[in-house]
């Protein structure tokens, strides 16, 4: 009964443990990882060692996915280099069988696992929050992760000399397969799949026949992390949650049905002679022919998925992704906040061109609904733990929504000005009227930001000297001609504001 308190209290040490490390990598390379990702998928195969790469070194496939449905959602890949990636992630998982097999069952590390944990934990809690602090939580997270890990291979050693666990073998490998899927699919790890696996085969309690099986369906049972958060998803979700089931169910088959019979031939051919590198290599292989086979598809199957699972539109992505992730969180701002200056843009660009004043008045409150929303999705993503270069990409994008919705309301409070001036049948007052239209066609046009403050200041001159003049002409009728002259300027200045804080320069 203790060896199995043990094992179970191992285990929960090592789930523990992939957490501390998933939040720590996250911290120190998501940023890293998304734009290396964004540079390096724009071919099947670049997308595949991209994908393999960055899961191998984050250990977090679901980390992965998140960034491949951000990158999706947003535009920034195509559905086929997203699969793609997904392939490449598919295959990156395997690291950690490797690493597990390596750490704790053919090394002993676990004389350093404590000196890790307490070293890293002591830099966790004296060092400021940075870089160094999430090293610190890395190197805690990796000491458990080694001691957890010697904790369970003892723990099942210990099952297996006290009991007769005889009464396992003989049953058909297929339920094997079918309990690794609801292991997987129970505890939502298939790295503590591969880890009970592992300590399983080293302690006795299973051969590699039945280990080989468990993998397989430990693969297939990763599919229910996606399958349950793409049911109220959006179609780019459920589009990668679709493949990533058919590849992995095609996967799964040909593992079952033509590598793992003739694996015993293949790893004596390879001279594996351990099981358990016969097993995690078994792991690597058939992921690896799942890659050959499917890569060359993936144009059908991006075909056949647009086709059946629907059409990528519009969604929320904030209901999508959640500020808990902090890289694709940033994206999906980042996106969204593009999207609503975009919105400014051509609002102020042509102000009552084409729409009356209370679809102008109807518009603006769209944006600042938009501009709530955003400002909520940043605000939780600001308790979250986040590099420094992270905290500065997001303190720019609240500054770009705030200096662009300034612009559009400085407009806003003159609209009704705006119309009169349109109305007016005064020479003079036409021409002002023509002279602002023109200032704001001139300064919501797509230029470089310095070349717009310096026509944005010539033309606040010009435009000053001319109501300046109607006020003194007496032509004015019913309509602030100077306020609306300062209302101009300072949308001006807010949107060129916007404008410095997306090129990361000051005006």
């Amino acid at each position: 009964m203790n060896s199995v308190l043990t094992m179970i209290a191992g285990l929960g040490l090592f789930l523990f443990a992939m957490q501390l490390v998933e939040q720590a990598v996250q911290t120190l390379f998501s940023e890293k990882a998304s734009h290396w990702l964004q540079r390096s998928t724009n071919t099947t195969l670049k997308g595949v060692v991209a994908g393999a790469l960055i899961t191998a070194v984050m250990q977090s496939s679901s980390l992965v996915g998140l960034l491949v449905l951000a990158f999706v959602s947003v535009g920034i890949l195509p559905l086929r280099h997203a699969i793609a990636v997904m392939l490449g992630a598919n295959l990156g998982t395997t690291a950690t069988g490797w690493l597990v097999t390596l750490l704790g069952f053919k090394l002993s590390l676990s004389g350093v696992s404590l000196p890790l944990a307490g070293a890293g934990a002591l830099c966790f809690v004296l060092l400021p929050k940075g870089v160094w602090r999430s090293a610190g939580l890395f190197l805690l997270a990796f000491g458990l992760l080694i001691f957890g890990l010697d904790t369970m291979k003892v723990a099942v050693e210990g099952v297996g000399q006290r009991f007769d666990v005889s009464w396992l073998q003989g049953y058909p490998p297929v339920l094997y397969l079918l309990a690794g899927v609801l292991l997987t699919a129970i505890i939502q790890s298939s790295s503590a799949a591969m880890l009970i696996t592992l300590s399983a085969l080293n302690g006795g309690l299973i051969a590699l026949p039945e280990a080989l099986a468990l993998v397989i369906g430990a693969d297939l049972g990763t599919t229910s992390t996606l399958l349950l958060g793409a049911i109220k998803g959006s179609v780019q979700k459920k589009q990668v949650a679709a493949f990533h089931v058919f590849y992995n169910v095609g996967t799964a088959l040909m593992a079952f049905l033509l590598v793992m019979p003739v694996w015993p031939q293949i790893s004596g051919w390879l001279g594996i002679t351990d099981s358990l590198y016969g097993l995690v290599a078994f792991h690597t292989g058939f992921n690896l022919i799942g890659i050959v086979v499917f890569a060359p598809l993936l144009g059908a199957m991006e075909r056949c998925i647009e086709k059946h699972i629907g059409k990528r539109g519009r969604h929320d992505l904030f209901a999508d992704i959640s500020p808990q992730s902090v890289e694709p969180a940033l994206l999906v701002l980042g996106r969204e906040t593009d999207s609503l200056i975009e919105r400014v843009r051509n609002y102020c660009r042509h102000p009552l061109q084409g729409r009356t004043l209370s679809r102008f008045f109807e518009e603006y409150g769209q944006v600042t609904d938009l501009e709530m929303q955003l400002a909520d999705y940043a605000n939780r993503l600001a308790q979250q733990p986040m590099t420094e270069g992270q905290e500065q990409r997001l303190r720019r994008l609240r500054a770009r929504v705030r200096e662009a919705v300034y612009a559009l309301k400085a407009l806003k409070d003159v609209a009704d000005d705006l119309a009169l001036l349109a109305e007016s049948r005064d020479p003079g007052l036409q021409g002002f009227s023509e002279q602002i239209l023109h200032a704001l066609e001139q300064l919501y046009q797509a230029s470089p930001c310095a070349e717009l403050a310096a026509q944005h200041r010539l033309a606040m001159e010009q435009l000053q000297r001319e109501a300046y003049s109607l006020v003194a002409d007496a032509r004015v009728r019913g309509i602030s001609v100077l306020n609306l002259a300062r209302e101009v300027d300072e949308s001006g200045r807010h949107w060129l504001r916007s404008l410095a804080v997306a090129d990361d320069a000051t005006l």
